[in-house]
């Protein structure tokens, strides 16, 4: 019986194997450089029972999110699936999503012991290390991916540069707010055009924890060139932002309007009074 269990859960992981290629909008994957597992092995079966089950998971859940585990160490596989927070209206598109992932990360990093995979819609991140256990990392950068527009921004660059880290920031402000999803999506009329930026950490984070993970990328990726793009994205498993010059997500949610800081007035400063001048006649 157990074999025939088996048997069925390498069939569903072959099946992705050949499931339709990759979406264009896949931006991924990273794969680790843990290891391989080996075909027709526990590690394999145990990755395809997570195929079958966390995709529906992931959908049914209020918050699009989910985690779970397969197996026992040594050939135990840990994974999480996250889907936009601004999906909520086309739960199958999550699904589907979190499916085609896995889907890809078998095509991508064959056999890989694990692999973190980013699409517009989703992300899943696979692991045979625990990275599930205790608190949540913030701080890790093995699955970061990176992605910036070729094009720049019109105008003057140092005014661009600071608006759009100024909405960056402050949408990944309102994103860590949002104690439901932690997600977040704003746009800001700047002066050449108008700008669209979204952020998203795991609702599993605190929202002291998912403004850390998101000020770190933000950080360490955000500069004096990559901040007049026409748009970019830097994803980790546990927070990701993204900003472009069309609207990318959903028409549905609701977004934070953000006036941007060049185009604020300074204040008129206000004249000193007159100061009395006494005259002493003689």
């Amino acid at each position: 019986m157990a074999m025939m269990v088996m048997l069925l859960q390498i069939i569903i992981l072959l099946g992705f194997l050949f499931m339709s290629p990759w979406s264009a909008t896949a931006i991924g994957p990273v794969c680790d450089k843990e290891g391989n597992f080996t075909a027709n092995s526990t590690y394999q079966s145990n990755l395809a029972s997570l195929a079958g089950t966390l995709p529906s998971n992931t959908s049914s859940s209020s918050q699009l999110f989910a985690t779970a585990t397969a197996g026992q160490p040594p050939s135990a596989v840990y994974a999480l699936a996250l889907c936009r927070g601004d999906i909520t209206t086309n739960l199958t598109a999550c699904s589907a999503c979190v499916a085609n992932a896995f889907n890809y990360s078998q095509q991508a990093c064959s056999f890989a012991r694990g692999a973190a995979v980013y699409d517009d819609d989703c992300l899943l991140r696979f692991s045979g290390a625990d990275f599930l256990a205790g608190p949540p990392n913030v701080t890790e950068n093995a699955t970061l991916f990176e992605f910036w527009n070729d094009v720049t921004i019109p105008g003057d660059a140092s005014l661009v540069g600071s608006d759009v880290r100024d909405m960056l920031t402050q949408t990944a402000q309102f994103a860590a707010a949002d104690e439901r999803r932690r997600f977040a999506a704003a746009f800001m009329d700047a002066t050449a055009t108008t700008l669209y930026s979204m952020a998203q950490c795991t609702p599993d984070l605190s929202a002291e924890d998912c403004r850390e993970c998101l000020r770190r990328i933000m950080g360490g990726t955000v500069n004096a060139t990559t901040s007049t793009r026409l748009g970019g994205r830097v994803l980790v498993t546990r927070c990701n932002f993204r900003f472009e010059a069309n609207r990318f997500f959903s028409d549905d949610q609701s977004m934070q309007r953000i006036t941007p800081s060049s185009a604020i007035s300074p204040a008129t400063p206000v004249p000193a009074p007159a100061l009395a001048t006494n005259k002493s006649s003689m």
